[in-house]
Parts: structure tokens; sequence; C-alpha cells
């Protein structure tokens, strides 16, 4: 059985360590490393909502899908295609960065055909297909929408606050306090926008579109939990009591938007009654027991790393380091201080920062760029789920650097003028104590005076 992944990876730390913890939605829904996936072989519903995978993702996250080829026949080439959401206009190619170093890139596709769009922006909304050059496997509609979410409508300091958790009696409250109240005032508001929206024909109904089963965890006596997401969606059916008029606008919008996220930007930019009424809503995490899971062996504390290094670096210096004994084949991972860093996703531990300044790319080669105090820490990498390597990154300042330096060549040249004055005085000490021993040398008269004879003259009387 095969999978179809999409990746959308916020850039708020917070928001991914929730949601890794956390699955969803009916044939879609996150898995470990925050994916999106969904399944090749499921049965193919006339519905409109199964057209394509419908993914939401904050601006400057990172997305990521994986486009694979049917196993039962020959491997084809495959291109990503690009088309605007209200398909208006032909499909195209999408435009890849050029650079060849791919971390460079926005947008580039890895050696496995998976398409990555990092900092996602405003124009990148839309359908996305994978397929061959003559239109190969489009019958298996592999092919994803993607929809921008309103960060605004996620409190910072609160958005565990947006996930209620319970079992199908909790979720069935759940339901009918949050959604189905709303379902009913927008089939009943007097509201003239509402009103114009069921005068068109336009139902609209708030669900949960659940995801697959998480794996079966918290395990005790053979028995556990598992759970899955029930994302928040409004969902647009259409009134056979009234008749279409295909020239709407409304109605052309919403032929084509059968499904939106409850907190879609788009959404809050052309239906903002809506959009408020939705955007708020909290999602569910459905639980449900288990039987016959694998207990995950904890790590012991203190597992040696087959490599340990130390490095330090001048401040604004720029590194790349390779985890020992990889290869293209095995499953690398970093880490900083615990935290997980993803390949192909730039971050940094700056907040002021505007760029990123950390990250490992395709081949699982860590890079730190103009590197600060902020960077330093212990890092980690693991390959094939063995700890290789732990490293310490050491930050020193310029100032701090050259004054080092300075202090270490001195106590160098210290010691050379102790050791010299030592070796004088002892040897003037020496010559003192043993000034008797010294011969002394005949005076020696100069070659001058015993040249000149001595002449003695007498006084004439």
């Amino acid at each position: 059985m095969e999978w179809r992944y999409f990746t959308a990876t916020a850039t708020s730390n917070l928001l991914v360590e929730r949601r890794r913890k956390h699955q969803s939605s009916l044939s879609i829904g996150f898995r470990d490393d925050n994916i999106y996936c969904r399944e090749k072989d499921r049965l193919i519903t006339s519905e409109d909502s199964d057209e394509y995978l419908l993914a939401s993702a904050e601006i400057n996250t990172m997305v990521n899908g994986l486009c694979c080829s049917n196993d039962n026949e020959e491997k084809q080439s495959k291109i990503w295609y690009y088309q605007d959401r209200l398909q208006t206009l032909p499909e195209k190619e999408v435009e890849l960065g050029m650079d060849n170093n791919v971390s460079y890139n926005r947008i580039y596709v890895t050696l496995d055909l998976s398409l990555v769009i990092k900092n996602i922006e405003r124009t990148d909304a839309g359908i996305y297909r994978c397929h061959g050059q003559e239109g190969q496997e489009e019958e298996y509609k592999f092919n994803y929408r993607i929809e921008q979410n309103d960060i605004l409508a996620i409190l910072k300091d609160q958005r565990d606050t947006f996930i209620e958790i319970g079992n199908i009696s909790r979720w069935e409250e759940y339901r009918v306090i949050n959604l189905l109240s709303v379902t009913t005032r927008f089939a009943v508001s007097r509201m003239l926008d509402l009103v114009y929206l069921r005068q068109e024909g336009i139902i609209l109904e708030i669900i949960s579109e659940w995801g697959p089963w998480g794996p079966c965890e918290k395990c005790i006596n053979n028995q556990g939990v598992k759970t899955r997401r029930g994302y928040c969606r409004v969902k647009r059916q259409f009134d056979k009591t009234v008749i279409l008029d295909h020239t709407s606008l409304i109605v052309k919008f919403f032929n084509k938007t059968p499904m939106l996220p409850c907190k879609s930007i788009l959404l809050q930019e052309e239906f903002p009654i809506v959009s408020n009424a939705v955007r708020y809503l909290p999602e569910f995490d459905l639980e449900e027991e288990c039987k016959n899971c694998t207990k995950v062996k904890k790590k012991k504390k203190g597992k040696k790393f087959k490599y340990r290094k130390q490095y330090v670096f001048l401040e604004g210096a720029h590194c790349a380091i390779s985890c020992p004994e990889s290869d293209l084949q095995s499953q690398i991972v970093w880490r900083k201080d615990s935290i997980v860093l993803k390949q192909g996703i730039s971050r940094s531990f700056r907040k002021t920062d505007t760029e990123a300044r950390v990250m490992v790319d395709s081949f699982s080669t860590l890079y730190i760029i103009d590197i600060t105090k902020d960077e330093e820490g212990n890092y980690t990498c693991y390959v094939n789920n063995v700890n290789m390597m732990q490293m310490k990154v050491i930050v020193v300042s310029k100032s701090k650097f050259w004054t080092l330096a300075f202090m270490r060549h001195m106590g160098y040249l210290g010691f050379i003028l102790l050791l010299s004055s030592f070796c004088y005085c002892t040897g003037l000490i020496m010559a003192c104590r043993r000034r008797d021993t010294f011969k002394v040398l005949p005076e020696k008269k100069s070659d001058v005076e015993e040249s000149i004879p001595t002449v003695c003259v007498e006084n004439e009387k």
C-alpha cells in the first residue's frame, strides 16, 4: 500500500510540537513529522471534495508534497503542475529554483519527486498535481490544494486551547456545541450576507474531517489509546430546490471550492461574516482504546555516543558539519538541545532574526550561518536510531577572542622572561659564592711601555 504525503511545518516551534502529538482527517491527516498522508488505493468517490487533498498551512511555513508512481507499472518521470483555485486557467509546470544548492531554492523537487515549497506565500495557494507529461496516473487524483490559515486566529500563547480531547461521547457534545450550533445559525440567520448565500442556493455546514488513526500508545497491560484529529472544515452543499445561476460569482466560487479550513485566509477575505463565526472553533482529538500496543523502549539515560566533539567558533563564522558514518540511504536525525532540526527546514533561535541561521539540507548536512551565542549549545546526530555524535558548540565574541589570544601570548612571554631572569640571577649568585676560586691574572704591561727605553739625565753643574 502506498501513501501520498503532504507536510505543513509551522515556523513556531510550539505549534510544531503540538501538531506532532496529534493526527487528523478523513482522507488526510498529520502523521509523524507533521506529514499529511493520503492512501493511493483508496476508493475514489464522485464528490468534489475527493478531487484533491485539502491542506492548510500558515504563511512563511514549509510545504512538502510527495509524488510516487504506480508499483505495477514501469517507472516514469513525473512533473509537478500548478493551477489556480477556481481552475479558470490551464495548469502549468511549477517554476522551480535553479540554484545548484537546493537549500538556496525556495521551490524545488527532491530525488524522490517530493515538491518542497519553503516560506510559503499568498501566491502559492492553489492546486498542485503530479503526473506524467501525457497525463499518466491522473485517474488516481494525487492532487493537493493549498490554503493558507489565518495565523491571527490562533492565539500565540494559547494554541493548545484550540484542541479538545475525548472519546466519541465527548465528541458528540463537542459537535452539538461547536459545529451544529454554527450550522444551524447559518441556516436561519437573517444577516443579509447569509440570506444572500441561501438565496443563491449555497448551504454551509461545519464538519470535522477525520484523519487516520495514530499508533496505539500509553500501553498498560497490553492496552493503550490511539487518537485521530478532526479538522474543522466549512463544507458547502447546493440546495436542490434552488435553480443555480452559474453566471453568479458566488456560485462559481463555491462550485470549485467544496471545502475550506475554518481558519482560511481566503474565507476571511471573501466571506468575513462566515469566517468570524468559525475561525475560533476548536479542533478535536478523538481517543479510543486499543489492544496489542507496543511499548516504546525508553532510551537509557546517559547512553554513550560513538563520537564526542567540541567546536569553538568565532562570532559571525559559518560552518557545515556532516554526521559520521552516514550515507544517502541512512536515516539521519539532527537535534539541538532536544529540538529536532528537520531536513530542509531553516530555523532561527534569535527572537529578532529575519532570516534563518540553522538548516539541515537534503543530504543531512548541518549548516550554521553567521553564528552567535543563540546558536551555541549541544548538537546531536543519530544514524538509523544509533547515537552517533554528540557535539558541543561554543561561540566567543571577537573582542573576547582577541583578548584571550593576547593574554595567552602574554603568558608565553611572561614565562620566557621569568625563566631568563631566574637563569641570570642564578648565575650571579653562583659567581658570588665561588669568587675565591677564580684565578687572579698578573697585570701585563702594554707593548708601548716596553718599547720605550728608560733614559736618566743628570743635571750639570
